[in-house]
């Protein structure tokens, strides 16, 4: 796996492990087998070589899909995924753009929440000043509807707060 796959540091159970052991031992015989019928006609021996590669693929299809049942029946595959496969891309693609997709709807989120907390801090300052008596009741609908956020630095803040920092 890649350094830039977000899936790279979680471990596999066992049994997917297993699985995918499994798969990788089906994938070395089918490579195997595509040498020796790529070599039928040219060796004598291919014969008896490629006879063997597919009765001991058939066998590690039977055990893959036996153990199959019992330790992957409950894992939901996204269709998505499925049809990534199909379509000869690689599944990690899907769960990087996948992943990149909720990083822009998070921020797009948070900037509607900060964009309502505003409106809420200069609404609840406008009607302190226009009715004071109410100054209370404001407190406690601010109190109730979470702390303000901070201020977005501006360019102009950032340059400021640069120059300030050789300053003692």
């Amino acid at each position: 796996m890649s350094s830039s796959d977000p899936t790279a540091h979680i471990p596999a159970p066992p049994a997917l492990q297993a699985q995918e052991d499994r798969l990788r031992q089906i994938i070395e015989t089918l490579l195997e087998l595509a040498i020796g019928v790529h070599d039928y006609e040219s060796v004598l021996q291919s014969k008896d070589a490629v006879v063997a590669r597919v009765n001991l693929l058939t066998s590690q299809l039977s055990e893959l899909d036996k153990s199959a049942k019992d330790t992957v029946a409950d894992v939901l595959v996204p269709r998505e995924i499925v049809q990534y496969i199909e379509d000869g891309r690689n599944p990690n693609v899907y769960t990087r753009e996948f992943v990149e997709l909720l990083v822009k709807q998070n921020q797009f989120v948070n900037g509607k929440m900060r964009a309502m907390r505003d409106y809420r801090d200069v609404l609840a300052e406008q009607i302190r000043e226009t009715y004071p008596e109410l100054s209370n009741e404001v407190d406690v609908v601010l109190q109730n509807t979470g702390p303000s956020y901070p201020p977005i630095p501006t360019n102009e803040a950032k340059t400021e707060e640069q120059g300030n920092e050789g300053r003692p």
